[in-house]
């Protein structure tokens, strides 16, 4: 079995550290952004979805940016607190809250430096046009496969173990995370 891992050392070792070198590029143009901006990069993904696709309701923003509903709440309500978004209320449906864009939120984008994905456009479009969707479609594969649930079970942070009582406190039915 090692001499099989081994072999297929090569070829996924070097996938893995290229995976690793684009993670830390994107760590450090986080930073960067963080220093000049005073934001952080889910914070700019928020604020750049609303004011391309306009009004959401929380729920739609989060799955727009494949993150929980709980984690988007704390970025709107930072985002809130600097006044670069606001929530109103629907007047037909008390329960539904709506959130946008302010005009200083705008304003800020407008003045922002380049967000990863922008860099990410550039660098992708110099593969050649065949290129592209098969190199889409694979990574694509690859994180469905690092991440079968699609990123929305609940307790994807929780590792069970013997010593754990993770398993009596959840739903029935949910399944374990990283089994």
């Amino acid at each position: 079995m090692q001499q099989q891992v081994c072999a297929d050392r090569d070829s996924a070792g070097r996938s893995y550290e290229a995976l690793r070198r684009i993670a830390r590029a994107l760590d450090v143009h986080s930073r960067k952004l963080y220093r000049e901006c005073s934001l952080t990069s889910p914070q700019m993904l928020c604020l750049r979805s609303l004011k391309c696709e306009g009004v959401q309701i929380l729920s739609a923003l989060a799955a727009r940016l494949h993150l929980g509903v709980s984690t988007t709440n704390g970025i709107i309500d930072r985002l809130e607190a600097k006044g670069l978004v606001r929530r109103t209320r629907s007047p037909q449906d008390q329960r539904k809250v709506f959130i946008a864009i302010t005009p200083e939120g705008e304003e800020l984008l407008d003045r922002v430096p380049e967000l990863m994905g922008d860099i990410f456009a550039q660098a992708f479009v110099r593969f050649d046009s065949e290129e592209q969707p098969a190199f889409a479609s694979m990574l694509e594969r690859l994180a469905g496969l690092l991440d079968p649930s699609g990123n929305i079970q609940p307790y994807h942070d929780l590792i069970a173990y013997a010593e754990t009582s993770y398993q009596a406190d959840r739903p029935a039915g949910d399944p374990i995370a990283l089994e």
